[in-house]
């Protein structure tokens, strides 16, 4: 009887060993869980803060350089007025803001930015586009950039076309085309 006593002592300190090394393990996953949230939050964090840098790096100019404000209201107002020099001033600038634009998409899609914070940017991108200028430089242009982007300012448009804005309602009118084949019949005429 003392060796089926044993044996009985045995099976249970190795069953108690086995549900102790369960709830370590347990323990140790909902650390790592944890960790792992504290990472994303810190990864968004510094993606967010690299979304602002960037937009403070576009803006800070604007208001910084006389020169470039003149010259943005200038291009604003009559770009096909523009010299050859101007006008590659005007569509590297474009060019910049486009790009960060899409930027702003990706990161609001992958998850990086909060629905909040998409919905401000593209509120101001939208304001933008009331200036006829910059929805014919893109029309020009949505062959440089991704189709993400190009869904999201036919939305911008179709929804100022819907609140009466003249350049949106006659974008419309004509067939609210975005794309490379768009950009090809405003260049060409056909």
């Amino acid at each position: 009887m003392n060796f089926d006593i044993l044996g009985n002592l045995g099976e249970f300190i190795g069953a108690l060993g086995v549900v102790l090394s369960l709830l370590l393990v347990a323990r140790q996953m909902r650390l790592g869980i944890e960790q792992t949230r504290r990472n994303t939050r810190s990864v968004r964090a510094a993606a967010f803060n690299s979304m602002i840098e960037n937009s403070i790096r576009l803006l800070e100019h604007v208001f910084r350089d006389r020169e470039l404000s003149d010259f943005l209201a200038r291009a604003s107002d009559a770009p096909d007025q523009l010299t050859p020099g101007e006008r590659l001033r005007w569509d590297a600038y474009m060019t910049a803001i486009f790009r960060h634009a899409g930027n702003l998409i990706y990161q609001w899609e992958t998850g990086a930015m909060e629905d909040k914070m998409w919905e401000s940017y593209r509120r101001a991108f939208k304001d933008h586009l009331l200036d006829k200028s910059w929805m014919d430089w893109y029309l020009d242009h949505p062959h440089l950039f991704d189709q993400r982007l190009a869904d999201e300012v036919r939305s911008m448009l179709e929804e100022l076309a819907n609140d009466g804005v003249p350049h949106a309602v006659k974008w419309k009118e004509e067939g609210g085309r975005i794309g490379f084949k768009a950009s090809l019949r405003r260049v060409t005429g056909a």
